[in-house]
């Protein structure tokens, strides 16, 4: 009876155990499959965390390349830029002096037009040097026929105020007609006044001149003396119409 419940309790406790162990061995198989599951889920997020960290370095990689294209891009343009100014410059340059030298062709054919119908009307350059030539010649000719006969003029002018004094006669004596000064001084008792003019504009002795103030007339004058750059006059008694003062103006009768 004792080896019977023995036996039952053996039999118990092996069976216990068995069950037990299937139980645990269950568990430890669950525990392996959730730990494989873990480990093939953990080794798929590294692998995709290197994926991405992959993709982010190449990503980086492009972005500074695409900078990098950037900044040579805004270099490259700006060269173009510049080289785009240079060459309108150069466009316009040209234009400029295509166009100038346009006008200057035409300026120079229409020259070239009026210079022969100059030669038409008037000669080669050579016969009008020529006919240059011989007016020079024949102004300076002239020019001093014109001086000597001033002088002789001045001298024959200057024999008869000489001639005058000693035969009583009034001598006519031509003054410049754009002769014209003024009295600085006054002798109301011997009737002679002093003018601001003299030989170098042109008094003569014995010249006559006219006096006036504010555009009147009030007398006429005769040259006695003649000095540089003044002279001494009679007060004519005949023309006398006021008092002559001094500032009155003076002129020649043809002024």
């Amino acid at each position: 009876m004792v080896r019977i419940l023995l036996f039952i309790t053996l039999i118990a406790v092996g069976a216990s155990g068995y069950l037990a162990y299937n139980d645990i061995n269950g568990k430890i198989d669950n525990l392996t499959n959730e730990r494989d599951s873990a480990q093939q889920s953990s080794n798929e997020f590294e692998e995709k965390m290197n994926d991405a960290v992959a993709a982010q370095s190449k990503a980086e990689s492009e972005a500074e390349t695409a900078v990098a294209e950037l900044e040579q891009a805004k270099v490259t343009n700006i060269k173009l830029g510049q080289q785009l100014t240079v060459q309108r410059n150069r466009a316009e340059t040209a234009t400029a002096n295509f166009n100038q030298a346009t006008a200057e062709l035409v300026e120079s054919r229409q020259t070239s037009e009026r210079w022969r119908q100059f030669e038409m009307e008037y000669g080669t350059r050579d016969s009008i040097k020529a006919n240059l030539a011989t007016i020079a010649s024949v102004k300076n000719e002239r020019d001093n026929f014109i001086t000597e006969n001033s002088i002789l003029l001045s001298r024959i002018e200057q024999l008869s105020v000489e001639l005058s004094r000693y035969t009583g006669t009034s001598v006519k004596v031509n003054l410049p007609s754009d002769l014209a000064g003024k009295v600085t001084a006054v002798d109301s008792q011997y009737d002679f006044v002093v003018l601001n003019v003299g030989e170098d504009q042109g008094v003569r002795e014995h010249g006559e001149l006219l006096v006036g103030r504010s555009d009147k007339l009030i007398g006429r004058l005769r040259v006695l003396s003649v000095e540089k750059n003044r002279s001494i006059a009679n007060i004519m008694p005949d023309y006398k119409q006021s008092e002559i003062q001094t500032g009155d103006s003076v002129y020649s009768e043809r002024n």
